[in-house]
């Protein structure tokens, strides 16, 4: 670790084009693998130097590459997805269609006069089932409390000597 932070010392003193500091001269002097890097590293650092940079050509060269390869991709991936698209929605309007004209169930057509007789059938029968509709809950109810006394009149009488 102590090293590879002595090494990054050296690079950056390298990058600044500034001389090293004494107490990072003495310990590339105390260390034969310090010493390598800062030789390699100085020998890289003037070959760059020395080499010309690139210019715009390569670099619009470069971009012009990359944007051929993107367009050439583009239009494979799109086309399969629209045909796979558009047969899912043909074959659900498809079915959609044959439930709709032949698979629904047909509600049938009530005659006109249907309603006015039952509502007059339903008075007529009114006051004979009234009665007998209110009072049927109170009287369930009144039938089950009578099933309930009867039978613990059953278990006293039976639990009697």
């Amino acid at each position: 670790m102590k090293s590879w932070f002595t090494k990054w010392k050296i690079s950056a003193s390298l990058d600044a084009g500034k001389p090293m500091p004494e107490s990072l001269r003495r310990t590339i002097d105390a260390d034969p693998e310090l010493q390598r890097f800062a030789k390699r590293a100085e020998a890289h650092g003037e070959t760059l130097c020395q080499l010309t940079p690139s210019g715009p050509p390569m670099h619009d060269s470069i971009m012009r590459a990359v944007r051929a390869a993107a367009r050439q991709e583009q239009p494979r991936r799109d086309a399969a997805w629209r045909w796979w698209v558009a047969s899912g929605a043909l074959a659900a309007l498809t079915l959609v269609s044959v439930y709709w004209t032949h698979l629904r169930p047909k509600v049938p057509v009530q005659q006109a006069m249907e309603s006015p007789v039952m509502f007059l059938e339903m008075s007529t029968n009114m006051l004979a089932e009234m009665p007998a509709l209110m009072m049927s809950p109170l009287s369930n109810e009144w039938a089950r409390v009578d099933h309930d006394l009867q039978s613990t009149t059953k278990v006293l009488m039976a639990s009697l000597p």
